[in-house]
């Protein structure tokens, strides 16, 4: 597996994830517009402060909030990860943020998981140097739905990592399906994310 490091070594991940709000999920960032172009959101302890930007135009609304046990930000939080939460579309948030590794994607990804009803990983990209230049994305959006869902479960459990040990048959018997089948899924979508990086970089 190739690593790509900047200058200095540094290098990080920026994992884009769409998450869905539990039901009884009392956030201003969605209670205060169904869809909006911009969020910003503070949280400093247990309060946490809300501009929502609603999609069309209709000026600025603030709120306060509390940041519960179920709270977006709680969990990024308990990990020291900053979210950025870049547009709210009919309730699911489209949320950015910076992480070290593979490892605490799936960290991060699991917590939410346990609290909220969807999260969804949309895109990884490699954030090196200084200036924070992308020099690698995997868009997962690309993918049909089942392809995006075995990419998915595979990235997150380390199934690509080189000290990854979860097995294939392991990755197939949580999605209920034959080997072979998730084998296929995966050579596929792999098939269409390279294409579409060395289209990108050809244009």
């Amino acid at each position: 597996m190739v690593e790509l490091e900047g200058e200095g070594g540094e290098r990080q991940l920026r994992v884009d994830l769409e998450v869905d709000p539990a039901d009884e999920w009392d956030c201003p960032m969605v209670t205060q517009a169904e869809s909006a172009s911009e969020v910003t959101v503070n949280a400093v302890g247990d309060e946490c402060t809300v501009e929502v930007h609603p999609a069309g135009g209709e000026g600025i609304r603030r709120d306060r909030g509390e940041v519960s046990e179920d709270c977006l930000c709680r969990v990024f939080q308990e990990f020291g990860h900053v979210p950025h939460v870049r547009r709210v579309d009919e309730g699911t948030v489209l949320v950015t943020s910076y992480v070290d590794d593979r490892a605490a994607v799936r960290e991060v990804v699991a917590a939410l998981r346990s609290v909220l009803d969807r999260v969804r990983l949309v895109r990884l990209a490699v954030v090196t140097g200084p200036e924070s230049t992308e020099q690698a994305t995997v868009d997962l959006s690309a993918l049909t739905p089942k392809q995006r869902e075995g990419m998915e479960l595979a990235v997150v459990r380390g199934y690509f990592d080189d000290d990854g040990d979860v097995s294939l048959g392991e990755l197939a018997d949580e999605l209920d399906i034959s080997k072979s089948a998730l084998s296929q899924r995966l050579r596929a979508a792999q098939a269409k994310l390279v294409t579409d990086v060395f289209e990108g970089v050809a244009e």
